[in-house]
């Protein structure tokens, strides 16, 4: 059964209409299904509902309210009285039962959310190299002394070994710099910094940090979209091959490296990065200066996520 088709159809005419006009955001206004302008009858705006969510229950989830995701518990006949994220998580649960025909299938086969933001969010599976982790989600790591390399890497597995040791290194005091914890932490990796217009790792392996916190149910989370390049600067190439590191808040004024992952272009990655690509003004208020910068989204997509929170959320 359809999951989607089937909790529209338990919900009343005015939450219909109000999810069929709600405003597309720019980044999936491409996949979203044109509609009819101007008002919309019940078929209409149901229609358009199944049109944009099929296949998305977590989108339709996320974007129903308290008072409707309640009002839809009790169609289902489950308990209406908790937190928006507790319930959009219970009627996921029985949407993914109705679609299984209870029949048992593989997390691969119907990946299960988890809750970032009081939102429901599907963790891609990882596609490329990242640390082993004793345990999941990745604890903030102890404490660890400073040990770059004495010179610039050779191999990919010299720079992914220095990766390793920075986990755990405390980087200081940020300052007013943006990107002074990016630099330093390209500096735990033995790079220095030098064209902007090339890869960091000779030419090869563009290295950024990502900003992620924990949720205080121990789901880690990315912060911000992280900056990619200047607009007019070759952003795609330079994602071609990025060895992204997550960074954590520890002390007041202090962050660290939580882990890293490399991740290689493909087709499935070249997808999200244009879809996820965007620019908006970078720098002090009043710049005209433009920067590309990689939505959220797209680390839940593209696997980083998974390799934070582990493998059985996804």
């Amino acid at each position: 059964m359809n999951a989607v088709v089937h909790m529209v159809s338990l919900l009343p005419p005015e939450v219909i209409r109000r999810l069929a006009v709600l405003r597309v955001p720019r980044l999936v206004a491409a996949a979203a299904a044109p509609g009819p302008r101007g008002p919309l009858d019940v078929e209409q705006a149901t229609a358009r509902l199944i049109a944009r969510w099929d296949g998305d229950l977590c989108g339709l989830l996320n974007a129903m309210t308290r008072g409707e995701l309640a009002a839809l518990a009790l169609r289902l006949q489950m308990r209406g009285d908790a937190r928006s994220p507790e319930l959009r998580a219970a009627l996921w649960g029985r949407g993914a039962a109705l679609e299984r025909g209870g029949v048992e299938v593989a997390p691969g086969v119907q990946p299960r959310p988890i809750v970032l933001g009081g939102h429901l969010v599907v963790q891609a599976r990882p596609r490329g190299l990242y640390p082993p982790s004793p345990g999941w989600p990745r604890e903030v790591p102890a404490a660890r002394a400073a040990q770059p390399p004495e010179a610039e890497p050779d191999t990919l597995d010299e720079l992914l070994a220095a990766a390793d040791r920075a986990i755990g290194v405390r980087l200081g005091g940020r300052g007013r710099d943006k990107g002074a914890w990016g630099l330093r932490a390209a500096r735990l990796l033995g790079i220095a910094q030098g064209n902007d217009a090339e890869p960091d790792w000779r030419g090869d392996v563009e290295v950024k940090t990502v900003p992620v916190a924990r949720e205080p149910g121990g789901w880690w989370r990315v912060l911000e979209d992280p900056a990619i390049a200047m607009t007019g600067e070759p952003a795609l190439a330079k994602l071609a091959r990025t060895l992204w590191l997550a960074r954590a808040s520890v002390e007041p004024g202090d962050a660290t490296l939580v882990s890293w992952y490399l991740l290689d272009w493909d087709p499935e990655v070249a997808r999200l990065t244009r879809r996820y690509l965007h620019d908006r003004p970078k720098g002090p208020a009043g710049t005209r200066a433009r920067g590309l910068y990689l939505h959220k989204r797209f680390f839940a997509e593209a696997g980083l996520l998974a390799t934070l929170n582990g493998l059985e959320a996804s």
